[in-house]
């Protein structure tokens, strides 16, 4: 959250991102949702052609193994035995157990064939798969009756320890007076049902099922698949739709009916979700390859052109702090005719107008210095003040006035310290020199009313400051603290080195009022003070000069309770290499 705060360059590949990101995760969704569906429609289509063949081939074959019966009209002499009313004889009963396993002997997975006369109510075993005995109903002088309801339909599933099987009752009639001669019954396994049904799996979706008759009796499953109630009773219920699907938490159950050969039979083909999902998800992960590699490349775009625009934006930002920092001298090269060169040809034209106001403010400032200054020394010669104020302390020391020699020697060195305008930066201890001979002066005038302490590091002596700031702050102590106060005025100076140059001027004067200190700050922020305001001018000037001389590195502040303690502190940037520079420097001269 901070990177978005400070940074552009942030800002704008983020807002590209959620432009691009957003829309194309719409597009995936809806895309997804929409394959997904055209996906279903395609496999019901598929699968439902596929099962309408397979349908064909396995009604078929039921059909051609019921027909089996009606070989048993092609063979005269079998017709005969099986037409007499009388009971066969052992041989007769083995030879028509032989014809008849002869009939059905191209079919291994024919387990059981029963054949039970209805003349004479003999019962033929002609195969049985481990000694399964069928109960054939009894037809002795008697039609079918109605509790075999069982051998009445033709076509029924049975079980066999656990394993389904096809039971085929197929009757035996005299084609001349529709007579019932018998009827064979038929237990055939599901392996060659399953060869048939095997093709509609696969690895991914091998669920598929084969009802009989129209109350579903399940024939045949994939193995391992569930058989659930709740899709089968949904399939019974669509008994007079012939195609469809059902669908299912876990995936769809599409269904294909027949009943050609009047044999009702239901193929019913499961496929997972998972299917259904793979190829939209196919498709997703395709298109999101696409996606991600375009979004890679607007995000590269977007990079390379953000950071051409914030590289001139940074470039225009480096040009403002050299102006502020009083740096005018600076060529812009725009070779660009858009919004930002048209902007940075500006920006130097701007400039240039600067320096130029700079520069006519900067001579207007120094000609008016040079004009006061030269008005001053019009006023008082340097030369004639030292020599009269020698001429008055030689006459001091004749009359035996030593004390009026050592304070006109301390006013000479002040006027000589202030009138060397020469020198603009001074020792520390230069400057605390000359606060000296103005306190003695100081404390001469008021005598005991003033007390002066003075606190100063030793590693500050040498330190480098503007000229003449110490005392100006001192003499703004005694004029508006402790010559309107009453008592003894106490002021102390005290200086350490820090990470920067500390100066404190304490003082038990009078103070500053609020709005005093409010007035302050406000011609301090000026860019150029009013010369007529008189409110601590002193003052004004030493931070107003400070300010120019180090710039934001200067700061300053004043804590103030009136006749108990008043602080002017000052933190002035403080460059050791510098000074040990300039004391090389000296010490070479």
């Amino acid at each position: 959250m901070f990177l978005m705060k400070r940074s552009l360059f942030a800002k704008i590949l983020l807002s590209m991102l959620i432009t691009t990101t957003v829309p194309l995760l719409i597009t995936n969704y809806i895309s997804y949702h929409t394959i997904g569906r055209s996906v279903k429609e395609q496999l019901v289509q598929l699968n439902q052609s596929s099962m309408a063949i397979k349908m064909s081939g396995i009604t078929k074959y039921i059909h051609d193994v019921s027909m089996l019966s009606y070989t048993y009209y092609s063979d005269p002499e079998l017709m005969r035995l099986l037409t007499r009313k009388e009971v066969q004889t052992p041989a007769e009963s083995v030879y028509i157990k032989q014809k008849i396993g002869q009939n059905y002997g191209g079919y291994p997975e024919i387990r059981s064939i029963i054949y039970k006369s209805a003349l004479t109510n003999k019962q033929f075993i002609i195969k049985s798969d481990l000694n399964e005995r069928i109960p054939m109903p009894d037809y002795a002088n008697h039609p079918l009756a109605a509790q075999e309801n069982e051998f009445n339909q033709e076509y029924s599933v049975v079980q066999f320890n656990g394993e389904r099987r096809l039971r085929i009752n197929k009757t035996f009639i005299d084609t001349s007076n529709r007579a019932l001669l018998g009827m064979t019954t038929m237990i055939v396994r599901n392996t060659t049902l399953k060869q048939l049904a095997n093709p509609l799996g696969t690895d991914e979706d091998k669920d598929t099922y084969i009802f009989l008759q129209d109350d579903m009796q399940l024939l045949y499953a994939t193995p391992g698949a569930a058989a659930g109630e709740t899709w089968m009773d949904q399939l019974r219920k669509q008994s007079e739709a012939t195609k469809g699907l059902i669908n299912d938490s876990k995936g769809i159950y599409i269904f294909y009916k027949d009943d050609a050969y009047n044999l009702p039979i239901t193929l019913v083909k499961f496929i997972p979700k998972s299917v259904i999902d793979q190829a939209g998800k196919q498709a997703l992960n395709e298109s999101f390859t696409i996606q991600l590699v375009v979004t890679v490349f607007i995000t590269m775009m977007a990079g390379i052109i953000s950071y051409f625009i914030l590289f001139r934006v940074k470039r225009i930002l480096r040009h403002i702090k050299n102006i502020q920092m009083g740096n005018f001298d600076i060529q812009i090269h725009s070779k660009s005719s858009d919004e930002l060169g048209v902007l940075e040809d500006r920006f130097q034209e701007m400039i240039k107008q600067l320096d130029i106001l700079w520069n006519q403010q900067y001579r207007y400032q120094l000609e008016v210095s040079t004009a006061r200054l030269k008005m001053l020394q019009a006023q008082i010669n340097p030369h004639f003040l030292f020599n009269t104020l020698q001429s008055i302390g030689s006459l001091a020391i004749k009359k035996n006035a030593p004390e009026v020699s050592d304070k006109l020697a301390e006013l000479g060195a002040m006027f000589r310290y202030s009138m060397d305008i020469d020198t603009e930066e001074v020792r520390l201890q230069d400057e605390l020199n000359h606060l000296n001979h103005y306190i003695s002066l100081q404390i001469g005038r008021f005598q005991s009313r003033i007390q002066f302490n003075q606190i100063c590091s030793d590693e500050a002596l040498d330190v480098l400051i503007p000229k003449m700031v110490l005392q100006p702050l001192v003499e703004n102590s005694i004029i508006h603290g402790i010559e309107k106060g009453d008592g003894i005025g106490q002021i102390s100076v005290e200086i350490e080195i820090q990470e920067k140059l500390l100066i404190r001027i304490i003082d038990n004067g009078c103070g500053f009022r609020e709005e005093t200190i409010r007035e302050i700050n406000h011609q301090y922020s000026e860019p150029f003070r009013n010369q007529e305001s008189r409110t601590r001018i002193g003052l004004i000037n030493v931070l107003k000069r400070l300010q120019i001389y180090y710039g934001e590195g200067f700061t300053w502040r004043i804590e103030s309770a009136p006749f108990v303690r008043t602080t002017v502190a000052l933190e002035i940037p403080y460059h050791q290499e510098r000074e040990r520079d300039d004391d090389e420097s000296i010490d070479r001269r």
